[in-house]
């Protein structure tokens, strides 16, 4: 994954921290300028209409974030790069993993308890991708069926549902939601069986 430089470029507080809190979640190096130097910067400055001014080649504006941090996340990220590789990784269970890879980082990795929760992240996801790949682990049957039943009601021409298996994806030890987390991630790179 290969992506521009990061530069926050604000005076404005909400701005600021809001973009702070983004590009620190993502894990991605990003620096901070003034914005009378953002002009000279050769990267994705991340700033306001007001300060934007019309001399910034590729800028990322606060009006235009949505205040969802999934959405803006995904934002951020495709502002800075681009991925051939868009996975949804899937851990069925009580607590069910979650993991948005692109080329295989990990962005975004949470844990849902409610099939609705999860359809509705991956609607999220959808609609900032033209397509996407959706692997769901084979672990716990009667919740995977479940989910594979609500996202085969959404899905769009171009996306990929598949099963795979989820043989060796969780770590050992006591369950907690980070191991559910850690084999979504592990599910998403997994090539499996197509469903339909």
């Amino acid at each position: 994954m290969r992506l521009k430089k990061a530069y926050i470029s604000t005076v404005n507080g909400k701005a600021f921290y809001y973009y702070l809190k983004l590009l620190r979640s993502t894990g991605i190096p990003f620096k901070i300028t003034l914005p009378g130097n953002a002009e000279k910067i050769d990267g994705v400055v991340f700033t306001t209409k007001k300060e934007a001014g019309n001399n910034l080649k590729e800028k990322v504006l606060f009006e235009d974030m949505t205040l969802d941090k999934t959405v803006d996340t995904i934002r951020v990220i495709k502002a800075l790069g681009r991925f051939r590789n868009v996975n949804l990784g899937i851990d069925p269970g009580k607590a069910t993993g979650v993991a948005l890879t692109l080329d295989n980082y990990p962005l975004i990795v949470n844990v849902y308890y409610d099939l609705e929760d999860i359809i509705n992240f991956i609607v999220k996801v959808m609609d900032e991708f033209k397509s996407i790949t959706i692997k769901v682990g084979d672990g716990n049957s009667e919740v995977a069926s479940r989910i594979l039943d609500g996202i085969s009601r959404i899905i769009r021409k171009g996306d990929v549902l598949m099963v795979v298996s989820e043989r060796r994806t969780t770590p050992k030890g006591k369950a907690t939601y980070r191991k559910d987390m850690s084999a979504a991630v592990k599910i998403a790179s997994r090539e499996g069986k197509i469903y339909s």
